[in-house]
């Protein structure tokens, strides 16, 4: 998977406030009885939730695929379950959104959501959330991975960092505390924090510590355990407002340790500034991530402006996040050279796009 083709993605924008007043009054009148159970709190969660699920299925009509929605539906159902919504107000939600949807919609658009919305609810009647995958067993931690998370829960971040130190005292690579520590942790505290077991401050203060301990890490990794020195260059960024940038610093660090040339953009990088970096660094390779479908219209835009431009057009550019393990085909969608899910998979799609 090497080769670009021609995108598909076609950007799709509705007017989500309209639509969800809409929604938030077909709730009301329809499911009276439920509506007058809610708390003034719950009824602005019901409100963000129609909200944000308008955003991904506007996603999911950009791509021609009901996947984000019937994804993103599951969240919705396991997030509401967790903040003590019944399953009748769940039941009432989807109910509302596609009543909206079947009368409101502009008809272009009208047939398609009707039918993506159709597929998420009967996955969510035919497969129990608590066999899905955000319901991970907690077991899936190594001892190591889990007595990390443990420790930043309490607080004890010291302890938390003793517990890398004795890693790299027994000289585990650099690799595998990324990949067997700190990127499992962060997926289960998303995990836990779904389920509403972590708050979210927890949550970021976990995202944070984990940032601050590769940061650390950083410098050696900098100064040893290269493979050899390359004269290539990868930029890295996360585009749009994306602000989950530690996958991304992850993915930097292994193209360090393979002895790439490497310019880290980082978080929340405006496409004007990420196509001048490709520029000055004469890049070979630009690694570009996304945590949420919400932001493929950024990515989809920043990569035809790089295609575009004469002095950007033949940069090799990798593509990787979480919508992308949702539709395989995603990144020919959106015009990219590869996907990778992982920072290995990463370093070895450049490695192969630049070979020669």
């Amino acid at each position: 998977m090497t080769e670009s083709q021609p995108a598909t993605y076609r950007p799709v924008r509705l007017n989500r406030e309209f639509f969800s007043e809409k929604m938030m009054e077909d709730y009301q009148e329809r499911h009276q009885k439920i509506w007058q159970d809610l708390s003034v709190e719950e009824r602005g969660v019901i409100h963000a939730e129609f909200n944000s699920s308008l955003r991904v299925l506007e996603e999911s009509l950009a791509t021609a695929s009901p996947l984000f929605f019937i994804s993103h539906a599951r969240w919705v159902q396991s997030r509401l379950t967790a903040e003590s919504f019944s399953a009748e107000a769940i039941r009432a939600f989807f109910r509302s959104f596609k009543e909206v949807v079947a009368t409101s919609l502009p008809e272009d658009y009208r047939k398609d959501a009707e039918m993506f919305i159709t597929s998420a609810v009967s996955a969510l009647e035919s497969i129990p959330m608590d066999l899905g995958e955000t319901h991970r067993d907690e077991s899936a931690l190594s001892p190591k991975a889990g007595a990390f998370l443990q420790h930043i829960l309490a607080g004890e971040v010291a302890k938390a960092r003793t517990v890398i130190d004795r890693e790299l005292a027994a000289g585990i690579p650099f690799r595998e505390i990324y990949s067997g520590i700190f990127r499992l942790v962060l997926q289960e505290t998303g995990r836990l924090w779904q389920q509403n077991k972590v708050t979210i401050a927890q949550e970021h203060f976990v995202t944070d510590v984990i940032r601050r301990t590769m940061e650390q890490l950083h410098t050696q990794i900098a100064g040893s355990n290269r493979i050899s020195r390359h004269k290539k260059t990868v930029v890295a960024a996360c585009v749009g407002e994306e602000l989950h940038d530690v996958g991304m610093r992850m993915v930097a660090d292994f193209f360090d340790l393979d002895g790439w040339n490497v310019y880290y953009i980082g978080a929340n990088t405006p496409a004007k500034s990420i196509i001048s970096a490709v520029k000055d660094q004469d890049a070979d390779v630009v690694a570009l991530s996304i945590t949420l479908p919400v932001y493929l219209s950024d990515l989809h835009y920043l990569i035809r402006s790089l295609r575009a431009d004469p002095a950007t057009a033949q940069v090799r550019i990798i593509v990787g996040g979480f919508p992308f393990t949702i539709i395989p085909d995603l990144w020919r969608q959106v015009g990219a050279d590869a996907v990778a899910v992982s920072a290995e998979e990463a370093v070895s799609a450049a490695g192969r796009l630049t070979a020669g």
